[in-house]
C-alpha cells in the first residue's frame, strides 16, 4: 500500500486535514483537492496529466502534497529563478514540515547563477572591466566570496540581476575547464550538481530541464537517472524555452568573451605567440563591423543578407578561421586555449550550417537579431513537438504533470497539445477560486480609435485618466510594444499629479518594490511584466492593457510558422496567432486579482474585442468578470473600492495610535 493510499489528499488538504489543523487561516478549496487527486492518480499510474489551474486554486500545494507523499523521486521545473527560490525556500519547507516528512531536497540553477572562483581570480588579475560600475560590483563579489556556502549570486542582494560583472565571475559551458580547473575542489556548480544527484526532491528551471532532455553540455546528461515524477509548473513557458534548446546560436558576446580569453592567455601564459593577441583583436573588430552592417538595434530578421551584410559576414567568417588556425597551433599549451580551440571549431561548424538551410528531417529557419551593442545568429526549428517527444523518451516511464494558469484557448488544450505533439495525456481544467463576479469588472471603453491609429495611445490615456484620478494611481499600464510604452511615458510627463515608474528605469524587482512602497503609483511596462508579477491588496486596483497582444508580424520565427501552416492548407491566424495572443492576454489580465480580498478593474482599450469576430474568443477565455462599457459604472465601482481602502487605512492608524 502506498503512502498516497494511506494518507489521502483529502486528509491533508481537506476541511479537517493536516493543513487546517496546523494553520487556522488555511481554507480547503474543492479545486485544489481536485487537482491534488488528479496529480496523485497520475503518479500512481505512471501517467501524464495536463492541468490548467486558475489563479487562487493553490496549485503549488496541490502538486507538492501528492508528490512528496508518494516517496518517489521528483524533479520540479518552473519558469523563473524567483519561482525556484520561492518553491525551495518557502513552499516545500511548509509542506514537508506540515506532513512530518523530510526528504532530501536540492535547488539547482544554471551556471551563470554561481560564482566561479577561477573566473573571479582571472578577472581580478587582469583588471580589465567595461566600466566603473563593474569595478564596484567586482569588489562586492570578492568580499562576499568568503561568506557564501552555495556561491549563488542571488544571495548577494545589492548585486543587480543585470550587473555587467556577472559574466566576468561566472562560467559558461564553453569556458568551463571542468576537472582541469585549479579551483575544482571549490567549484560551486559541481557542489550544487552533486547535491542535486542525491536529492529526492529537486527544483530546477525550464532551461535546465530542457538542457538535460536535449543532452546539452550544460545539463547533467540525466538530471536524476531514476526520476519517477516530473512536475512542470508555469508550463506555458516550456514551449517558448524549447525553441532555444532545439536550435543553435552564435552571439557577439560569445565571440568577444573568447577573444578576451585568448588575449589574456597571450599576456599571461603564452607570451611568445603575439598572433594570438593580434588575431583575437581582429576577430573582435570584425564582430563589431558585422554588428554595424546589420543596422539599427532591436531588430529581428530572417537571414537574407544584402551585399554589405554579406561582405561583413564573410569577413567575420575569415577572422574566425584565422584565429582558429593560430589557437590550434597553441591549443596544447594551456587548458584555456584548448577550450578556445574547441569553441572556435563549433563556431566554424555553426557558420557553415547558417549559410545554408540546415540538414535533417526538421525544418529550421536561420535568422538574426540585433541588440544595442551586439547580435545573435539563430538557427531555430519551426516546430519542436516531435523533437521534444523524442528527447523525452529517456524518461517515458516517468509521470509528467504539466500545469499553469494559462494553458487553454477557448476552453480547449488543443493548442498546447499540438505544439508539444503530446498524445495520450489526461487533461483537467480548474476555474479560479476567486469570485470574479463580485471582485472585479472588465471595462471596454467606447469610441476608441484602432490600435494602428497614431493617436491611439493618447486616446487610451484620455479614457482612463478619470479612473486613475479616482484610484490615485495604484495601476499597471501594460503595453504590447516598447514604442507604445515610450509614447505613454512622454504623455505622463505632462501630468505632474501622478507618481509613475517606467520599465527600464531600473531592474524589474526594484521597480516593483518602488511601486509597492510608493503611495498612489502608476507602473508603465511591457513584456516581462505581463506575467510572474504578484501585487495583491490595495496597491494595485486597476490593470489597463493598450491592445490585444498579437505577436509582431516582423518576427521571423512566427513568419516561418505561418508560411508552413499555409503550405499545409491550415489557417495560421486561427491556429497560431490568435491562440498565442489569447494566452498572453490571459497572463496580463491575471495580474489584477491575486487574493480573495482583492478588488479592481481590468480595462482593455482595444476596440477589436467588440468589433472583430474573433473578439468573442478572447472574452470567452478570460475569467468570469462582470463586463461593462459604461464609464459611470466603473467610476462608482472604483470609488467604492477606494472608500473601503481609506477606511481600512484610518482604522489601522487609529489602532497604531492607541
Amino acid at each position: 500500500m502506498t503512502i498516497v493510499e494511506t494518507l489521502s489528499v483529502e486528509a491533508v488538504l481537506g476541511d479537517k486535514g493536516v493543513f487546517a489543523q496546523n494553520n487556522p487561516k488555511f481554507q480547503a478549496r474543492k479545486e485544489q483537492l481536485s487537482m491534488a487527486a488528479a496529480v496523485a492518480k497520475a503518479i500512481e499510474n505512471n501517467a501524464n496529466s495536463l492541468i490548467e489551474a486558475g489563479t487562487g486554486v493553490g496549485k503549488t500545494f496541490a502538486y507538492l502534497v501528492p508528490a512528496i507523499l508518494s516517496g518517489k523521486q521528483v524533479v520540479i521545473s518552473t519558469g523563473t529563478k524567483n519561482l525556484q527560490d520561492q518553491l525551495f525556500k518557502k513552499d516545500i519547507p511548509i509542506v514537508t514540515r506540515t506532513l512530518g516528512i523530510h526528504p532530501q531536497t536540492a535547488l539547482l540553477k544554471g551556471r551563470n547563477n554561481y560564482l566561479c572562483e577561477y573566473r573571479l581570480e582571472s578577472t581580478l588579475s587582469s583588471g580589465r572591466l567595461p566600466d566603473p560600475v563593474a569595478v564596484k560590483h567586482l569588489s562586492m563579489v570578492n568580499k562576499w566570496r568568503n561568506n557564501t556556502l552555495s556561491g549563488d549570486l542571488t544571495e548577494l542582494k545589492p548585486l543587480p540581476d543585470n550587473s555587467p560583472v556577472i559574466s566576468y565571475v561566472t562560467s559558461t559551458a564553453d569556458n568551463c575547464l571542468g576537472q582541469e580547473c585549479p579551483f575544482i575542489d571549490k567549484c560551486f556548480v559541481a557542489a550544487a550538481r552533486e547535491k542535486a544527484r542525491k536529492a529526492k526532491v529537486l527544483v530546477v528551471n525550464h532551461h535546465l530541464l530542457l538542457a538535460d532532455l536535449v543532452l546539452k553540455s550544460d545539463g547533467f546528461g540525466e538530471l536524476l537517472p531514476d526520476t519517477d515524477i516530473f512536475i512542470v509548473d508555469e508550463a506555458h513557458h516550456l514551449t517558448k524555452t524549447a525553441y532555444q534548446f532545439y536550435g543553435n546560436y552564435l552571439s557577439s558576446r560569445q565571440i568577444n568573451e573568447l577573444c578576451q580569453e585568448v588575449e589574456l592567455q597571450y599576456r599571461t601564459e603564452v607570451t611568445d605567440s603575439k598572433d594570438l593577441m593580434l588575431d583575437a583583436q581582429r576577430l573582435s573588430k570584425a564582430a563589431k563591423d558585422f554588428r554595424l552592417a546589420l543596422g539599427e538595434y532591436d531588430n529581428k530578421s530572417e537571414w537574407a543578407p544584402d551585399k554589405e551584410i554579406l561582405k561583413a559576414f564573410n569577413n567575420l567568417t575569415q577572422k574566425i578561421t584565422r584565429l582558429f588556425e593560430v589557437v590550434k597551433v597553441n591549443s596544447a599549451r594551456t587548458k584555456v586555449l584548448e577550450s578556445c580551440f574547441e569553441r572556435l571549431n563549433q563556431y566554424k561548424h555553426f557558420i557553415s550550417q547558417f549559410e545554408q538551410k540546415p540538414d535533417g528531417s526538421f525544418d529550421f529557419i536561420n535568422w538574426y537579431e540585433t541588440i544595442k551593442s551586439g547580435f545573435i545568429l539563430h538557427s531555430t526549428p519551426i516546430n519542436i513537438g516531435e523533437l521534444f517527444q523524442q528527447s523525452r523518451q529517456r524518461y517515458s516511464q516517468s509521470s509528467w504533470v504539466m500545469t499553469s494558469a494559462t494553458l487553454t484557448v477557448n476552453n480547449s488544450f488543443d493548442h498546447f497539445i499540438r505544439t508539444l505533439n503530446w498524445k495520450n495525456i489526461e487533461t483537467l481544467m480548474l476555474p479560479s477560486s476567486f469570485d470574479y463576479q463580485n471582485q472585479a469588472l472588465l471595462y471596454l471603453p467606447r469610441d476608441l480609435p484602432s490600435p494602428s491609429d497614431e493617436y491611439h495611445i493618447k486616446a487610451m490615456i484620455d479614457a482612463v485618466l478619470p479612473l486613475l484620478r479616482i484610484t490615485r494611481g495604484r495601476s499597471f499600464l501594460l503595453f504590447t510594444s516598447h514604442k507604445a510604452l515610450q509614447k505613454a511615458a512622454e504623455i505622463f510627463d505632462d501630468y505632474k499629479e501622478f507618481n509613475y515608474f517606467v520599465q527600464g528605469q531600473s531592474s524589474k524587482e526594484e521597480l516593483l518594490n518602488q511601486f509597492v512602497q510608493s503611495d498612489d503609483a502608476i507602473l508603465l511596462a511591457t513584456g516581462s511584466f505581463w506575467e510572474g508579477v504578484d501585487v495583491s491588496g490595495d496597491n494595485l486596483v486597476m490593470v489597463i492593457i493598450d491592445k490585444l497582444p498579437f505577436a509582431s508580424p516582423d518576427d521571423p520565427l512566427l513568419n516561418a510558422k505561418i508560411n508552413q501552416c499555409r503550405k499545409n492548407k491550415g489557417n495560421p491566424f486561427m491556429e497560431i496567432q490568435l491562440p498565442d495572443a489569447i494566452l498572453s492576454l490571459k497572463q496580463g489580465v491575471g495580474r489584477l486579482i491575486r487574493s480573495v480580498e482583492d478588488r479592481g478593474v481590468v480595462c482593455i482599450t482595444d476596440p477589436r474585442l467588440i468589433g472583430k469576430h474573433y473578439g468573442k474568443q478572447f472574452l470567452d477565455s478570460l475569467p468570469n468578470f462582470k463586463r461593462t462599457r459604461e464609464s459611470q459604472l466603473v467610476e462608482e465601482f472604483l470609488t467604492d473600492i477606494m472608500s473601503v481602502s481609506t477606511s481600512s487605512d484610518e482604522n489601522e492608524n487609529n489602532q497604531g495610535k492607541s
